[in-house]
C-alpha cells in the first residue's frame, strides 16, 4: 500500500534522502548534483517544520520509504515564468528514490494523494508540475494523473544551466 507522511527531522529520513541523492538517475533530474548528508539536512530541515513553505512528504510503500513528494504555493515570479494567472496555484515535485520500484504506479498514486489534499484542504485552483522536457517518463506519469501540457519554458536549474521544462497543469474545475 502506498502512503505519504511528513518528512521528519530524523537521522533515518536524512540518510534515506542522502542515499537517493547519490543515485545518478535521481540527482541528474532533481538536483543536478550529488548531495552529502549535511547538505541534505541543511536543505530539508526547514521543510520539516509545521509551517514550512515547502512541506515534504515521504512516500512509503508498505511503510518503507521509497521517495518524496513536496508542494509549494506558486509565487508571483514563477507565475510570470509560467505565464499563468490566478490564486491558489500550487506546484508539486516528486521523485521515487528506490530504483527497484520504478514503473509500479507508486509515483502516480502519491501524486493523486497529494493532488486530492491540495484541492480539498488547501483549496487549490490549479496544480503545476514542471518536469524537464527530456524526462518523458515523468511527463507520461503526470498525464496519467490528469495533468496536461500547457506550455514550455527555459530556465536555470539548481547549478545554473539552462534547460527546457514542460509546464503541466491540473485544474480544479476538471476534478
Amino acid at each position: 500500500m502506498v502512503s505519504i507522511r511528513r518528512l521528519r527531522d530524523s537521522k533515518e529520513d536524512y540518510e534515506m534522502l542522502t542515499k537517493w541523492y547519490h543515485e545518478e538517475e535521481i540527482y541528474t533530474i532533481f538536483e543536478q548534483r550529488i548531495l552529502n548528508y549535511d547538505e541534505v539536512k541543511k536543505k530539508y530541515y526547514p521543510r520539516t517544520i509545521d509551517d514550512a513553505k515547502v512541506p515534504v512528504y515521504m512516500i512509503e510503500l508498505d511503510n518503507k520509504p521509497v521517495g518524496i513528494i513536496q508542494y509549494t504555493l506558486v509565487n508571483d515570479e514563477d507565475k510570470e515564468l509560467y505565464r499563468i494567472n490566478g490564486n491558489d496555484i500550487y506546484e508539486m515535485d516528486i521523485f521515487i528514490g528506490e530504483l527497484d520500484v520504478h514503473r509500479k504506479g507508486i509515483g502516480s498514486t502519491a501524486i493523486n494523494l497529494l493532488s486530492d489534499y491540495l484541492f480539498k484542504e488547501k483549496n487549490a485552483n490549479i496544480i503545476v508540475m514542471c518536469p524537464l522536457k527530456t524526462n518523458t517518463r515523468a511527463i507520461k506519469c503526470y498525464e496519467k494523473c490528469g495533468f496536461s501540457i500547457r506550455d514550455y519554458f527555459d530556465t536555470e536549474d539548481t547549478i545554473g544551466e539552462v534547460h527546457t521544462y514542460v509546464l503541466m497543469t491540473k485544474d480544479k474545475t476538471l476534478q
